[in-house]
């Protein structure tokens, strides 16, 4: 799962948007977004479930986050890697008229892999 919102109490503002996150005790392990002070969306993902936690923090400092589904796999580090995921997503893409919106990468694990989480919608 996924957490998407525009950075915005008013006006946006990325830091102290991660400032709730962080007073929350979030830990924000995937995070992806563009034009992200210009009205687009900061989309993450936190360890499952803190979920709840995250969107509850969020709410209560005036945000308004949703949560969605995600093409998600655990890649390693090496050549090809995300061409294969990419390629995955987008074949199972084809036959909804879904497209790639934007892609979210986090951080090694302790065996070196990275999550990697796509976000598909209709245009």
């Amino acid at each position: 799962l996924q957490i998407r919102t525009e950075p915005a109490a008013s006006p946006a503002d990325l830091k102290a948007f991660l400032a709730v996150l962080e007073r929350a005790g979030i830990n924000i392990e995937a995070a992806g977004g563009s034009d992200v002070e210009k009205g687009g969306e900061f989309a993450f993902a936190v360890a499952h479930g803190m979920e709840q936690k995250a969107i509850d923090a969020l709410e209560a400092n005036g945000y308004h986050p949703r949560q969605v589904e995600v093409d998600h796999d655990v890649l390693t580090n090496k050549p090809g890697e995300l061409l294969r995921f990419v390629t995955r997503v987008a074949t199972q893409n084809a036959g909804s008229g879904r497209v790639i919106r934007d892609v979210s990468i986090g951080v090694p694990d302790d065996q070196g892999r990275i999550q990697v989480q796509i976000y598909s919608e209709k245009p």
